[in-house]
């Protein structure tokens, strides 16, 4: 008997961990291939970031020679009143990098769109047009995160409808 109660008291405590730990998600993880500019991921039902997932990642390998330009449009839709999400654009030039903020969007409750910050047309033109190109992000990986702000309500969350990446080649 005394077992039988040490059992359930170890599961009581291991239930009770697990429901107070973070939960994080990579929910896609794609390759572009070298001829490729355009992905689209559609969600699936357990793509939903709340109470149940603090976070979700999406990431995209490129294969490019060359500089690209970049738009990410993130497809949501809110469940709830009271929430606001947090939607993050980050980069990496190798795999074993640190990941850096292109964008970072706080007090988002709707499907929002993401562009490069900024551009530079010397790298494709040869001509300081715009500007130096001394600011350009020229990154291989990138991924979105959704996050809530780690006091969502149980009623709340934000389904991920879709991401769409589009890369344009300079």
């Amino acid at each position: 008997m005394k077992k039988l109660m040490l059992f359930i008291l170890g599961i009581v405590f291991i239930g009770a961990n697990s429901l107070a730990q973070v939960t994080a998600r990579t929910a896609d993880s794609h390759v572009l291939s070298a001829k490729r500019t355009f992905y689209e991921y559609t969600g699936v039902a357990a793509d939903t970031v709340g109470a149940g997932m603090d976070s979700l990642s999406f990431n995209i390998e490129i294969n490019k020679s060359g500089p690209v330009n970049f738009n990410v449009r993130v497809e949501v839709t809110p469940k709830g009143s009271s929430e606001d999400y947090e939607i993050d654009l980050e980069g990496k030039v190798f795999e074993n990098d640190s990941w850096v903020k292109i964008v970072e969007l706080t007090s988002q409750t709707a499907s929002v769109t993401i562009a490069e910050p900024s551009t530079s047309l010397v790298d494709s033109v040869n001509q300081v047009t715009i500007n130096s190109g001394a600011s350009d992000n020229f990154y291989r990986y990138f991924q979105v995160i959704i996050q809530n702000d780690g006091t969502c309500a149980a009623t709340d969350n934000l389904a991920v409808d879709a991401i769409i990446w589009k890369f344009y080649e300079r």
